[in-house]
């Protein structure tokens, strides 16, 4: 029964307690008899620090009040128990145990974490009733585009966004130009709801967190402001000014594909031998100033960045002013030529090369004129021929733990590919096995096209069964073409050992040595019994009548 009541008394522990005393959670400092409990505790941000003070108030003959966090491990707030231990001890003054918070550096993430007031009496302690946190705030808002990106800081200039610009006869900005939609971006608890929009400093329109832009704002420059009830209309919290200039899509002019796949170091079928050194070339133009990345489509589909500077880092020289069109200088245009260079070193160099004429209008991910995702009309179709050459994947070898079959693959690759019969062969100890050919538990199965790597291949060896003396043959695939030879060594002993493939087989000699040994202890372990034992004929008489007929 005093359980029970235990249980039933534990959540009023904050009103009536051990001898009656009292423990609260106030915004004002009053005696515990007249402090209201706050179910509560609202924290207003206005800056880095909150303007609420937090009371914890009881009365005598308690000590050692202090706030403690009931849910921040569950809710994984580590910030919050230095916040709490620093409550300041307001007793002396206030006549009555009293601990205080004052300007607390509150986390936005707060929010919804339950907090309450503990004191010590007759070696206990007694809990307040639970509070739980509101963190009000508004932190300064910003000018985002339609998909949340910020605008581009230029370095002496500030940021900027962009609005297309299309020039008509008379140089000025035609109204077809597509629009631009900005968004005031505010991180605010509770949401922002009032929001201003001002052009030069000066109020434009009212309530909405977006707005439309077009020509009509090249030059101006643009901010925004947000409220939640927290700030007076005239102290709205302002976003930075963002300058609106014009906008001319980056385009491609040309590029010298189709030149260089008619001139040396290409040959028919746009082959190329490796080692040769080619420079891709682009012209392109645009405003602001345009960047070009180069871009790899594989035989897979695969699209990478082709092995060459590009973007911001990229090979780039300003075409002069008495080259360009009178309608580019009018409209601020930039051409410039950019260059790839790629030294053909391995046959991950074959497939489709492009450049993409690429601005940044805002952050994140540039307009690009054709897709950096796939390539536009123009193309450089690259077929790298060479000598054979082992793949990046390393060989390796498919065998199940109870089976007594393993099939070792090696992968190379080679342009023009290997004629079989006679430039694949496996060498198994020196032993030359053809496609189809076998030698002991070892056969030739063929080989295949690699369907994800360009010119590369799969030649597979069949061991069945797989025996002890396999694990130390020495293994090679030989493979060539007309342009050379390559010899890939197999490590059977790791393949078989360990790795991808799991054998159980145990090694022959060391089987032999610890049969050895175990005979040896046997036989040593029998004679020291005999001995103890007098048995057999380590019995003392029989001893003693083979000394005497050794002496006779």
């Amino acid at each position: 029964s005093f359980f029970l009541a235990f249980l039933i008394s534990g959540p009023l522990s904050g009103q009536l307690a051990q001898g009656g005393a009292q423990v609260k959670i106030s915004d004002m400092p009053f005696p515990v008899a007249n402090a209201q409990q706050l179910s509560q505790i609202v924290w207003t941000m206005l800056g880095t620090t909150t303007k609420e003070t937090v009371y914890c108030v009881s009365e005598a003959p308690v000590s050692q009040l202090r706030f403690v966090c009931v849910d921040c491990f569950q809710k994984n707030i580590t910030d919050m128990v230095n916040v709490l231990s620093g409550a300041q001890d307001l007793t002396r003054s206030a006549g009555f145990p009293t601990v205080a918070l004052r300007n607390v550096a509150v986390n936005t993430n707060w929010t919804g974490t339950t907090i309450m007031c503990q004191a010590a009496l007759n070696g206990g302690t007694i809990d307040s009733a639970p509070a739980v946190i509101d963190v009000r705030y508004l932190k300064q808002p910003h000018v985002v585009d339609a998909s949340g990106q910020g605008p581009v800081l230029i370095a002496n200039q500030g940021y900027r966004f962009y609005v297309e610009c299309i020039r008509g006869g008379d140089g000025l900005c035609q109204q077809s130009a597509r629009r631009k939609t900005l968004r005031c971006a505010v991180q605010s608890h509770p949401p922002a709801t009032v929001f201003r929009w001002l052009k030069n400093g000066v109020i434009t329109s009212g309530n909405g967190a977006d707005i439309t832009i077009g020509t009509e704002m090249i030059g101006q420059s643009i901010q925004c402001s947000a409220n939640n009830g927290l700030f007076s209309d005239n102290d709205m919290p302002t976003s930075q000014a963002v300058q609106i200039d014009p906008y001319s899509a980056a385009r491609l002019i040309q590029d010298n594909f189709q030149t260089m796949q008619s001139a040396a170091p290409f040959q028919a079928g746009n082959r190329i031998d490796m080692n040769q050194q080619i420079n891709l070339g682009c012209q392109v133009e645009g405003s602001p100033r345009p960047l070009v990345f180069w871009k790899l489509s594989k035989s897979n589909g695969q699209v990478a960045d082709a092995a060459c500077a590009q973007g911001f880092d990229g090979q780039y020289q300003e075409v002069p002013l008495d080259q360009r069109t009178q309608s580019a200088l009018a409209n601020n245009l930039v051409r410039l030529n950019a260059v790839c260079s790629l030294r053909i070193t391995n046959y991950s160099f074959s497939g489709q090369y492009w450049c993409s004429a690429c601005s940044y209008v805002s952050q994140g991910t540039p307009e690009c004129s054709p897709s950096l995702d796939s390539p536009g009309p123009s193309v450089l179709s690259v077929q790298v021929q060479g000598p054979p050459m082992q793949s990046d994947t390393a060989p390796s070898v498919e065998k199940s733990p109870n089976s007594e079959t393993a099939i070792v693959t090696v992968h190379y690759c080679a342009e023009p590919p290997p004629k079989p019969p006679r430039d694949v062969i496996f060498a198994v100890d020196q032993n030359e096995l053809q496609i189809g050919q076998s030698w002991q538990n070892f056969r030739f199965e063929g080989t295949t096209q690699n369907n994800t790597l360009p010119n590369c291949y799969l030649a597979r060896l069949h061991i069945s069964p797989v025996t002890d003396a396999d694990q130390s043959r020495q293994m090679v695939l030989k493979v060539q073409n007309t342009y050379g030879s390559k010899h890939i060594a197999v490590t059977l002993g790791a393949l078989l050992g360990g790795g991808s493939a799991s054998s159980n087989s145990f090694p022959g000699w060391l089987l032999a040595l610890i049969l050895l040994i175990a005979a040896g202890l046997l036989s040593f372990v029998v004679v020291v019994f005999c001995v103890r034992r007098n048995l057999l004929c380590f019995n003392s008489k029989y001893l003693l009548i083979l000394m005497v007929n050794f002496r006779e």
